[in-house]
């Protein structure tokens, strides 16, 4: 039953009406057999308590969709990266203020001096992730003579040209930032924005902000995160590289699906990514948001301070207009995490405007609520063409609380 017992039993206490969760119930498992998802897996906590759970749809791998399948939850990284940044500041090795050439000196170039790790994290930093590819891809094709494939290329077509690029600069991209080629390439090319102009969705920034992570605590991030958060949290199936013996837990994809094949392959099962290679799953993600929620303290383990968690959940970006449609609304953000603030968009127009939320490319989001002691973790396969369901469900769930 998704719907758990503590939901219907102290219904009163938990605040919520569990008539409208057996709406949710109906609406989920419409959006699998209507074909709007291959699978979809959620979980959701209020005051604390598990209110609902529930498994759905198909899995082309024996181990079937299960409350305990890992996804990769792409985007949803970024807050996992902040997590970790905001541990190294309390313990006294970084500061978030710092300039990045601090840390990666040799990323020097046009307007990167200016960049604070803030910047960063906050998508404030300048750096605007399709020109700064497409810039790298003309000056690779200039000053180094090789084409790059199409846009609609295989993922070995884009493997292939890549090895030619590090061949003919001499680099290893097996071997961290320092041979990185889109790491060295980069500083080659002006930023587009001076920091603090304004925001543009970032997925380098991130990627930055994890080769930080490498240098400032000289281990792989997935050990580090292992150590100091994922541990600690009881996170126990969440990896950047999971381990062999759990592939057959991954969520597989079928045809047609955002993620598919590559998400099929080992190759993404062991991807570092700071942007987007974290895989998890409902149970450990809520497990972090409900650290959150709780001041950076969960079942007796501390993880964070109360301030960090206060500057975590703080729009950094009042008064910053956004890439999107120029409205400033969109610009909300934390320390890697979005802020509703007066977005009208695809996560829910009952949520609180302090609600804060991150979702994947391929179908996952989370959200927690702070003024609602609330959870929310849905991970989902998306079918093509690509169905925004997001905003049904988050209303459907809000609209339980009493």
């Amino acid at each position: 039953m998704p719907i758990t017992q503590n939901a219907i039993k102290d219904a009163q206490t938990l605040g919520i009406a569990p008539k409208q969760l057996d709406i949710l119930e109906t609406l989920l498992q419409r959006l699998v057999t209507e074909q709007k998802r291959q699978s979809i897996v959620t979980k959701i906590t209020r005051r604390g308590q598990t209110i609902f759970t529930g498994s759905y749809g198909t899995n082309p791998k024996p181990y079937g969709v299960q409350l305990d399948s890992i996804l990769h939850i792409a985007s949803i990284t970024k807050p996992i990266v902040a997590t970790l940044l905001l541990i190294l500041q309390e313990d006294g090795l970084i500061d978030i203020n710092d300039v990045l050439l601090h840390y990666l000196p040799e990323f020097e170039g046009d307007n990167v001096k200016d960049i604070r790790l803030w910047h960063l994290l906050t998508h404030t930093s300048g750096i605007i992730d399709d020109k700064l590819y497409t810039s790298i891809n003309e000056y690779v094709k200039t000053e180094l003579g090789i084409d790059p494939p199409a846009d609609d290329s295989t993922h070995e077509a884009w493997d292939e040209y890549q090895n030619k690029v590090c061949k003919k600069i001499g680099a290893d991209s097996a071997k961290g930032r320092l041979n990185d080629p889109w790491y060295l390439l980069a500083p080659k090319i002006p930023m587009s924005l001076p920091p603090r102009k304004e925001m543009h969705y970032s997925n380098y920034s991130y990627q930055l902000l994890k080769y930080i992570i490498d240098a400032v605590t000289k281990e792989p991030i997935d050990q580090f995160a292992q150590r100091r958060l994922f541990g600690p949290l009881g996170m126990t199936n969440t990896y950047w590289n999971v381990p062999e013996e759990k592939w057959g837990q991954i969520m597989g994809r079928e045809e047609k699906t955002e993620g598919y094949p590559f998400w099929n392959e080992p190759d993404s099962y062991q991807n570092e990514s700071g942007s987007g290679g974290l895989k998890s799953t409902v149970s450990d993600m809520t497990r972090l948001m409900q650290m959150i929620l709780g001041g950076g303290n969960l079942d007796g383990q501390r993880i964070l301070s109360r301030r960090s968690v206060t500057e975590m959940c703080t729009n950094y970006n009042e008064g910053i207009s956004s890439a999107v449609d120029g409205n400033p609304d969109w610009g909300a953000w934390g320390l890697g995490w979005c802020i509703r603030d007066n977005k009208q968009d695809d996560s829910g127009m009952l949520r609180n405007r302090a609600a804060l939320d991150h979702g994947g490319w391929g179908g996952t989001k989370v959200i927690f609520d702070l003024e609602e002691d609330l959870t929310i973790a849905f991970f989902t396969v998306h079918k093509e063409p690509h169905n925004w369901i997001f905003g049904r469900v988050m209303n459907v769930i809000y609209s339980a609380l009493a």
